[in-house]
């Protein structure tokens, strides 16, 4: 049974590497984007693409075009730090852009309505990432993973994402261990 599996996921990442995608990242490796899927290629792949990337911007409407396009850059980097070494098991969704200042608890209820839905569409894990907001994870109880820079006590962009990569890592082996 393992030796399908492993034969199964050999033969997603042949796949995906032959039919590729229309966005290559610096390592020159392929990110999945949801505007990249075809249905046909959501009812093969879907098995192993089990993660959902959930961005979050976290802009409010008080930030100016050059503040606004600051932190859309700044959120790309934190993605890259996700999309980029797990390629071929992540799906990145739009970003939820705008939110109150206070964040407050109808904006909560409707992210983790959002987290929810996401995984009935057949994500095992939904991970929310906000360079922005002091998101924390037990505001957000639907999503597996919480990666802002409030869980994250980092700064620097290595350690970040490092810390974001291990993050994701447990994440996955805990989930195993535990079933």
């Amino acid at each position: 049974m393992n030796e399908e599996r492993n034969f199964a996921v050999l033969h997603f990442f042949v796949h995906f590497s032959i039919m590729g995608s229309n966005d290559k990242e610096k390592d020159g490796g392929d990110v999945v984007k949801f505007s990249e899927l075809t249905e046909e290629q959501w009812e093969e792949w879907g098995p192993y693409l089990d993660t959902c990337i959930l961005p979050v911007t976290g802009l409010n409407g008080t930030e100016s075009p050059i503040e606004a396009g600051y932190r859309l850059e700044k959120l790309r980097d934190w993605l890259d730090g996700i999309e980029i070494p797990f390629r071929g098991r992540t799906v990145t969704y739009p970003a939820y852009h705008f939110v109150s200042e206070q964040l407050d608890a109808d904006e909560l209820r409707l992210l983790n309505g959002l987290c929810t839905r996401l995984r009935r569409q057949g994500f095992a894990y939904i991970v929310v990432v906000s360079a922005q907001l002091p998101l924390t994870s037990d505001k957000l109880p639907a999503a597996d993973l919480v990666i802002t820079p409030a869980e994250l006590m980092e700064e620097e962009a290595g350690q970040v994402r490092s810390a974001m990569k291990m993050c994701v890592q447990n994440m996955w082996s805990v989930t195993q261990t535990q079933g």
